[in-house]
């Protein structure tokens, strides 16, 4: 069975005539005839009624008619699909941290660029489970560990502390890292091991909060706050939400040690594409590395 078949044999059932099928393939009236004979006899059935050059789908014609429809759209998507892939390049990008200052970047990259597709992943696993050369640019925390990952210091962002705006807190100016250990406090946690720079900070420091909360969702972090369940950490240039979220207020950490150096890393550009190795220095250009 050939796929002008299939398609001339639809092209007659929804004419339900044969000249004009005929005329709208760009073909003779003769060869579709001939094709459609062709079909029956490799199918072992009768599809349509003739009645002159007009003809009627029969039962089996109509049941074939829904399968052939099916199939050629089918076929017709994954063309479209192929060339789509072929003629826009994409990039693979892998974010293990969230970063509003780099969502910008990238939304200024794609209006410059709008014929660029983006495969856009939050990461939430361990970093030993992720493989690197699905990626063309990871963007991660800088801590232990991370540090087989080769990358550049995109910039270093202080933390705040998110509390509802009833909590005590509030009504400070700004906090100590001190002050957490009054506080149920909910921490971000990736896997068995990825714990947020803040976990990290309050365990050397030996502040042991009671009760904390674990979430690998930032969504879900900032519900904790703006329900009064708990406070949490939050980057500042990733606290977007909490600050369009009237219940919740931000304050500043006093503590120098708090803040989270977001790196970044690419392939090498041996292996990057050149819409890679393009977004590679648009990124170096943006961020001043």
């Amino acid at each position: 069975m050939e796929l002008a078949q299939v398609r001339y044999f639809i092209a007659a059932a929804q004419f339900q005539n044969l000249s004009k099928a005929a005329r709208v393939l760009n073909i003779t009236q003769p060869a579709l005839s001939k094709s459609i004979s062709k079909l029956e006899d490799e199918l072992e059935v009768s599809l349509f009624d003739r009645a002159g050059k007009s003809i009627t789908l029969n039962e089996c014609g109509e049941r074939f008619l829904e399968y052939a429809i099916s199939s050629i759209k089918e076929l017709d998507d994954a063309v479209a699909s192929v060339k789509h892939k072929v003629s826009s390049p994409a990039l693979y990008l892998g974010l293990l941290v969230h970063s509003e200052r780099f969502m910008r970047c990238l939304g200024e990259f794609s209006k410059e660029n709008p014929n660029v597709s983006f495969n856009l992943e939050h990461l939430e696993v361990a970093p030993y489970d992720i493989y690197t050369n699905e990626y063309d640019m990871l963007l991660y925390p800088q801590n232990q560990l991370f540090r087989k990952y080769k990358g550049d210091l995109v910039y270093s962002d202080p933390y705040v502390m998110a509390v509802h705006k009833s909590n005590p807190l509030a009504k400070k100016d700004a906090v100590h890292l001190s002050d957490a250990a009054s506080q149920r406090i909910v921490f971000l946690k990736h896997g068995n091991k990825l714990f947020d720079l803040p976990y990290h900070l309050c365990i050397s420091l030996d502040i042991h909060p009671g009760d904390s909360i674990f979430t690998n969702s930032y969504e879900m972090q900032r519900w904790f706050v703006a329900n009064n369940i708990g406070v949490c950490f939050v980057s500042q240039g990733g606290a977007g939400a909490y600050m369009a979220d009237p219940e919740v207020v931000l304050l500043p950490v006093e503590d120098e040690g708090l803040r989270q150096n977001i790196m970044i890393g690419f392939k090498r550009e041996k292996h990057l594409s050149a819409v890679g190795k393009q977004f590679a220095a648009y990124v170096g250009d943006y961020f001043g590395i």
